[in-house]
């Protein structure tokens, strides 16, 4: 998430101007685009303000969960207001993920003129961060990391955030390897739960960043443990010797090597269950997966720059049935 003291909502950047809005035929005519299957994409001229109206275009910063929110807000935003919605084609998301019906371009510097919007916070929702008229170009700004800005289009983000193919090809290996080993017919015949522990960056964070504990990782396991049967726990962490130690014995548990992050969202979502801690990248996972999702309810220290970026309860980030322990 990305840490700012600043609580105004009004629009930071005045550059662009309210000017009528081309329709689709004229303005793909005026700035020379050829439509493809994956959006559309820029040529040899690039669009002006003088021709360009009604597009959002995010600010993309930070880790992939930060992308993902920041990705997952625009669209929706661009559905409910019958916006376009511009990514870089070079972009890391659309990279890892099959993005399509939307515009992506070769170069998206006419993005830094559009009229910036700031959040009054980075993990809760501002309903008057939306209170602007759709006409205009517009950046919202910075982290937007509350699902209640997207929630009105699961089902097509969740199209849109379909991996392409060599990932899950890979992810699916990863799980037939692991399945193998333990001799399991098939994964029919196992209740899989993802869990994605997030420490070393979070750790002595001046900001008020919280890691989750040994106390949590117990909870959480037992309460898959008591609920299912024959569970194996499916592990990713950039601190395996902590995770490792902290895993409740008596577990069957896995542990993946990939690097690639891509490999390790689509590896664990594909589990029945999500373990998350602390992070976007964690939250992902658990809504990519589908399943049941336990969370550490105390992410942010009391008192902190940080928690001052949620909503009171946290309700504006968690899911109402995610389960907080």
């Amino acid at each position: 998430m990305f840490n700012s003291n600043s609580t105004k909502t009004q629009s930071i950047n005045q550059i662009g101007k309210t000017i009528p809005a081309l329709s689709s035929k004229a303005f793909i005519k005026q700035v020379n685009y050829t439509s493809t299957t994956k959006g559309l994409q820029t040529s040899a001229i690039y669009p002006t303000l003088a021709n360009l109206t009604h597009c959002l275009c995010p600010v993309e910063i930070l880790g992939l969960g930060n992308r993902m929110f920041q990705f997952a807000t625009h669209f929706a935003v661009a559905r409910s207001k019958g916006m376009r919605l511009i990514i870089s084609k070079h972009s890391e998301l659309n990279r890892i993920f099959k993005l399509h019906d939307i515009d992506l371009w070769d170069n998206i510097t006419i993005c830094s003129k559009f009229t910036v919007r700031l959040e009054k916070q980075n993990c809760a929702y501002d309903k008057n961060l939306l209170n602007f008229n759709s006409s205009q170009n517009i950046r919202l700004f910075p982290c937007l990391q509350s699902y209640k800005y997207f929630d009105n289009y699961t089902t097509e983000l969740r199209k849109q955030f379909t991996f392409r193919d060599q990932i899950p090809q890979e992810a699916e290996n990863d799980l037939n390897q692991i399945i193998k080993r333990h001799n399991i017919g098939s994964r029919r015949d196992i209740t899989l739960v993802g869990v994605h522990v997030r420490r070393t960056d979070w750790l002595n964070n001046p900001h008020g960043y919280n890691v989750a504990t040994p106390q949590y990782m117990t909870k959480a396991v037992q309460y898959f443990k008591s609920k299912y049967q024959n569970v194996m726990f499916i592990v990713s962490s950039l601190d395996l010797p902590w995770t490792r130690a902290n895993m409740p014995n008596n577990t069957k548990v896995e542990y993946l090597s990939n690097p690639q992050r891509e490999v390790i969202v689509a590896t664990l979502s594909l589990c029945n269950h999500t373990i998350t801690t602390v992070g976007s990248f964690g939250w992902w996972i658990g809504w990519l997966t589908g399943g049941e999702v336990t969370y550490f309810k105390w992410p942010a220290v009391e008192g902190t720059d940080l928690r001052k970026q949620y909503s009171k309860d946290y309700s504006d980030y968690f899911y109402p049935n995610w389960i907080g322990l």
